[in-house]
């Protein structure tokens, strides 16, 4: 088991401290440069080698495990000297309890673990060495064992390991950052998942998501010092039901932000009939293109741009192994609802497969009727018939059909909706050694032509640009090296995740005057709602009990309190 989603993402400086770990013990170094490949990782068996100060240690249980109390404070007490005074530092220790180790055990045989100390002992420890805990984690793995034995030995039999993470200063404001997910499948994990997992490696921030239909509960003051609620694509059932949203988030002080990465146009009905209050009635939009953020903005003049980037860094493509192999050029194309952009490209992509026969190879992620008219005796289907008509599978599949390709095919045609869209597939193919050819909406914005991708604008350009990619792997070995350097040096999350919380905090600071001007903006519509009003009044009284949740799932709504 590794530990990089714990290590504070923007870390530079690492030390990890592994102790007399067995041979086959696996550190987190290579995992955690995939996220921060320009940190400089130091692994060490203890301290006697190590100087300079880190933004993050990693102790692991190897270290601390077998130490007595007496010895355990002052050695931890000499690392917290090596840790800089906003870093973190994060504790792993093997349950001694665990089933597997117990079975050992029980079985004459050697301990599965090297483990002599508690999980309450460690935390004694770090808190007595003058350490502020901040997170207490366990992490599980399933196991079988007879009831008897369970009651016997009162263990956290199923817990693989104890994780804490702790700071040396007094940590910053608890902060609560709740998401409640509109769209789970295809965008969550991009605009929501994605910048949770990076957001939770920053000390004291706490993440809560949930999908629309499923109970949650807004938290109180008491509870996180700062509390932001953002609202992913669930679109108002009606105006009143986004009124009530404001209001009881007004009434608990929590942040209220928009997350929106579409172009509404494609429900431009359902937005119009609640007077567009999914943006009016929030403190901030947040969103993914420049373009986007124009159209919102007249909705809303707080809107912020946060472009898609990567999770982590791929490792680089091995070409010259790749070239002795003498592959077939391959071409991909994935996408989702797409397709007009494929069948406009179909008539040229149809007449290469004639041309160049057995020597040119296609996996396409798509309906499979677009798949079906693609002629060609080499292709490969990769989508599942269960979700989307075929048009989706899980990331790891989908990377690594990019991965497995050459050329990378990312047609939009010139419309609303596909002027709004991001350009995460094209870093998707750069950060695996794919070129891309691709239309030039959206990408001619962050294609460098000839350098880091092709783009084409009209039949002629793409088949000459198309036939050059096939002919040429030296041409798109160049093009894709360059093209990854750009995802490593500028498209990382990693890289990016800061400016959103710094923007968190920024809205949090200013809330009592974002609230009054959400307030003014959906005050204006009140009057054209005022039946709409009176039903949620005579249905939901003020004191009702009823959650949020069952009111947003209503086409009625909670006690409104209207804007002066």
């Amino acid at each position: 088991m590794t530990f990089e989603t714990f290590i504070p993402a923007r870390a530079k400086f690492v030390l990890e401290l592994i102790g007399d770990a067995p041979p086959d013990f696996e550190t987190t170094e290579e995992k955690f440069l995939e996220i921060q490949p320009e940190c400089s990782y130091t692994v060490a068996e203890d301290l006697n080698k190590v100087t300079g100060t880190f933004d993050a240690i990693l102790i692991q249980s190897p270290f601390v495990g077998t130490l007595s109390q007496k010895k355990l404070v002052p050695l931890l007490k000499k690392v917290a000297k090596h840790i800089k005074d906003n870093g973190t530092l994060i504790f792993t220790l093997d349950n001694i309890g665990h089933a597997d180790n117990i079975a050992a055990l029980m079985e004459g045989k050697p301990p599965k673990f090297r483990v002599t100390i508690t999980r309450d002992e460690l935390q004694e420890a770090i808190e007595e060495a003058g350490l502020n805990v901040l997170r207490s984690l366990n992490a599980g793995r399933g196991v079988k064992v007879k009831r008897q034995l369970a009651d016997l030995l009162q263990t956290d039999m199923a817990v693989f390991v104890y994780i804490f993470t702790a700071c040396k200063n007094v940590p910053p404001k608890k902060t609560l950052i709740q998401t409640l997910i509109g769209e789970g499948t295809v965008c969550a994990p991009t605009r929501v998942h994605i910048p949770n997992s990076f957001f939770m490696t920053e000390q004291n921030v706490f993440i809560v998501s949930s999908p629309v239909g499923k109970p949650y509960k807004l938290f109180e003051q008491e509870q996180f010092d700062q509390r932001i609620f953002i609202n992913q694509r669930m679109c108002f059932p009606s105006f009143a039901v986004g009124l009530d949203f404001f209001n009881v988030l007004r009434e608990k002080e929590i942040l209220f932000i928009s997350e929106m990465d579409d172009h509404p146009v494609l429900w431009e009905s359902e937005y119009e009939k609640t007077a567009w209050i999914n943006f009016r009635a929030v403190h901030a939009i947040q969103t993914s293109t420049p373009y986007l953020a124009d159209f919102l903005s007249q909705f809303n003049p707080h809107v912020t741009v946060f472009a898609n980037q990567l999770r982590r860094l791929p490792p680089p493509r091995d070409f010259d192994a790749e070239f002795k192999k003498k592959k077939t050029t391959t071409i991909f194309f994935g996408a989702l609802n797409r397709d007009g952009d494929f069948i406009e490209i179909l008539p040229m992509l149809n007449k290469l497969a004639k041309q160049y026969g057995n020597k040119l190879a296609f996996k396409i992620l798509s309906r499979k009727n677009l798949f079906d008219a693609l002629e060609s005796d080499n292709k490969t289907f990769i989508g599942d018939m269960r979700k989307y008509e075929g048009q989706f599978v899980s990331y790891d599949e989908y990377e690594a059909a990019i991965r497995d390709s050459d050329i990378a095919i990312l047609p939009l045609r010139d419309n609303e909706f596909n002027r709004s869209k991001s350009d995460l597939k094209f870093i998707e193919c750069a950060g695996n050694g794919t070129v891309v050819l691709a239309s030039p909406v959206v990408y001619a914005n962050s294609i460098d032509e000839g350098k880091t991708g092709f783009i084409y604008r009209d039949e002629r350009e793409f088949t000459n640009k198309l036939n050059l990619l096939i002919k040429n792997k030296n041409l798109r070995r160049m093009v894709a090296e360059k093209a990854y350097d750009y995802v490593r040096f500028e498209r990382l999350m990693s890289q990016h995740y800061e400016e959103r919380l710094d923007w968190y905090r920024e809205l949090l600071a200013r809330l009592p005057e974002l609230t009054k001007e959400a307030a003014a903006r959906i005050g204006k519509y009140i009057p054209q709602f005022r039946e709409e009003i009176a039903k949620f009044r005579a249905r939901f009284p003020k004191d009702s009990e009823q959650s949020l949740i069952d009111r947003t799932d209503s086409q009625d709504g909670a006690e409104i309190i209207i804007p002066d």
